[in-house]
């Protein structure tokens, strides 16, 4: 199909076991811990050896895709490739990249290296303060987006572009015949295949009725329609709209341009301008990509503030859009309402990570806009996220344990002045902490226990004894935590509990906190109260 080289270059061949391997690793990275790739790691050799031979053979053919519902921002369809099908993906994007990079414009923010949301935004701040002269004259900015994007992409036309893309490279000596032909036909697998036509849905089916027509993707016209979620996706997409960028920049020849997949922005200190070069793109997406425009065009002086990104863009600061703030308290209430349990805070291991995992997430996002303020009022609405977290201005640290130990009795000693600063009141929290089959007290807490609940010590398996660097220590097996814990909350004694989860680095157990009950106030220190509300 391709033209030979004129100079041949010696090119590792795109299906060899070391591709396939990067492939692979690349893969895998932050994704190890799923299902989906540890089956596939399994019986990993098997795995590549089989994908291999396919690629080699040209036998190959993408499975069966999982199809699940996104709620944020809006509901839609995503389509999730099989474990196998997404190494071969990061076996050939990369390859792509490379052709693709030097042509691509410098103001694409979406799926590239080195560019991102906060990357897109710090530029489109940039573009204001330059197309006003820093504010001292009046400039506009027109915001536009494209309709139904990734189900109208047509994937003939696409590949075409594709395909001139490679024929070009050939003849600039940019690209060996055969990685060409490999590479072209790889890519025309992967856009024949429509991943609606074999699928597996994940969830409640009722609930994908509740998707729009047009926004499924087995509902597009034939021949169109990428499946959000895949890596090569995302990639041709930004091949796709090239044609505009290139078109927007080298024809309309606007200076203030940016893109962040189907959503751009352009900025000229004449209203009209934006105006006459809203028709021209519309005709050139229509004539060109068969794409339209979304109804609802923004066409604002910069000053008013651009809604781009998750965030409020102004010349000279940004604030965070109000449905991000908004989706973040709705997540702490439902963390809260999880959590939380008759006063008592209930912390398993899968949530307090997602519970930090989401915390970091947001957080990250609003420190790229000017938000103490915001930040604070999080804080202070759900204060009981300052028992669990500790937030510098660069990091969330998490609370429940330790950052580093030395010894059990650094362990115990951390959470014992934990305890001790989450109450303003007397008496402190005492610590249950779990060693083994076994749940301890030491010292002060033994004491206060004791004189709470004098028959304690009638409990069967219940000792008192003496440890090695500790006063007094109360021992009690692990099965009377439940009767403990109901026996202390009918006493209203606050405590806390800390089991055991695996080993850290130089074998010492790792423990963490699991459970914080914090009784109410009495009514003679009624006007005291937990420093953490």
């Amino acid at each position: 199909m391709f033209v030979s080289c004129a100079a041949e270059r010696d090119v590792e061949d795109l299906f060899s076991f070391r591709s396939l391997w990067q492939a692979y690793r690349s893969c895998r990275r932050r994704k190890r811990g799923s299902a989906n790739a540890q089956r596939y790691e399994v019986h990993l050799l098997d795995h590549l050896v089989e994908t291999l031979k396919a690629l080699q053979s040209r036998q190959y053919a993408p499975s069966r895709s999982l199809c699940f519902l996104a709620q944020q921002p809006k509901m839609r369809e995503i389509h999730a490739a099989d474990f196998t099908d997404r190494v071969v993906h990061h076996l050939l994007v990369p390859r792509l990249e490379v052709l693709y990079e030097p042509i691509f414009i410098h103001d694409l923010y979406s799926n590239r290296k080195g560019r991102g949301i906060h990357s897109a935004v710090e530029r489109l701040g940039h573009f204001m303060r330059s197309v006003s002269d820093n504010g001292n004259k009046t400039a506009w900015f027109l915001q536009l987006d494209i309709r139904n994007f990734f189900n109208t992409i047509d994937r003939i036309r696409l590949l075409g572009m594709i395909k001139r893309r490679f024929l070009k490279a050939v003849e600039q000596q940019k690209l060996q015949r055969d990685e060409a032909n490999q590479l072209y036909w790889l890519t025309k697998v992967i856009l024949q295949h429509n991943p609606a036509e074999n699928v597996t849905y994940r969830g409640d089916l009722q609930a994908f009725k509740a998707v729009p027509d047009h926004k499924r993707l087995s509902m597009a016209a034939p021949g169109k329609g990428l499946p959000i979620g895949n890596l090569t996706s995302q990639f041709f997409a930004n091949v796709y709209m090239n044609e505009l960028d290139q078109f927007i920049k080298h024809q309309l020849k606007c200076r203030y341009y940016l893109r962040y997949v189907d959503d751009f922005i352009l900025l000229d200190p004449n209203q009209v301008q934006l105006q006459q070069w809203q028709h021209q793109i519309e005709q050139f997406l229509n004539e060109r990509l068969d794409l339209q425009l979304k109804a609802g065009q923004i066409l604002r002086p910069t000053h008013a503030g651009a809604d781009f990104l998750g965030y409020i863009v102004r010349p000279h600061y940004r604030l965070v859009r109000r449905r991000v703030v908004g989706n973040l308290r709705d997540k702490l209430r439902s963390f809260q309402q999880q959590l939380w349990h008759g006063g008592q805070l209930n912390l398993s291991p899968q949530l307090r990570e997602q519970l930090r995992a989401a915390l970091a997430s947001y957080l990250g996002h609003f420190r790229h806009a000017n938000s103490n303020r915001l930040q604070q009022q999080i804080w202070s609405e759900f204060g009981w996220l300052k028992l669990l977290f500790e937030s510098t201005p660069t990091k969330l640290r998490p609370r429940w344990e330790p950052q580093s130990v030395t010894s059990f009795r650094s362990q115990w000693r951390y959470f014992s002045h934990w305890a001790a600063s989450i109450v303003q009141r007397a008496p402190i929290p005492i610590s249950l902490i779990q060693m083994g089959r076994s749940v301890m007290l030491f010292n002060r807490d033994v004491t206060v226990l004791l004189e709470q609940i004098p028959r304690l010590l009638q409990w069967r398996g219940v000792k008192l004894q003496s440890r090695s660097g500790f006063e007094q220590t109360l021992e009690f097996s692990f099965s009377s935590y439940r009767s403990l814990n109901r026996k202390l909350q009918k006493q209203q004694i606050s405590f806390l509990f800390v089991a055991e989860e695996g080993f850290l680095r130089g074998g010492l157990k790792r423990r963490a906190l699991r459970t914080l009950y914090i009784a109410p106030c009495p009514p003679e220190t009624s006007n005291l109260s937990p420093k953490i509300a």
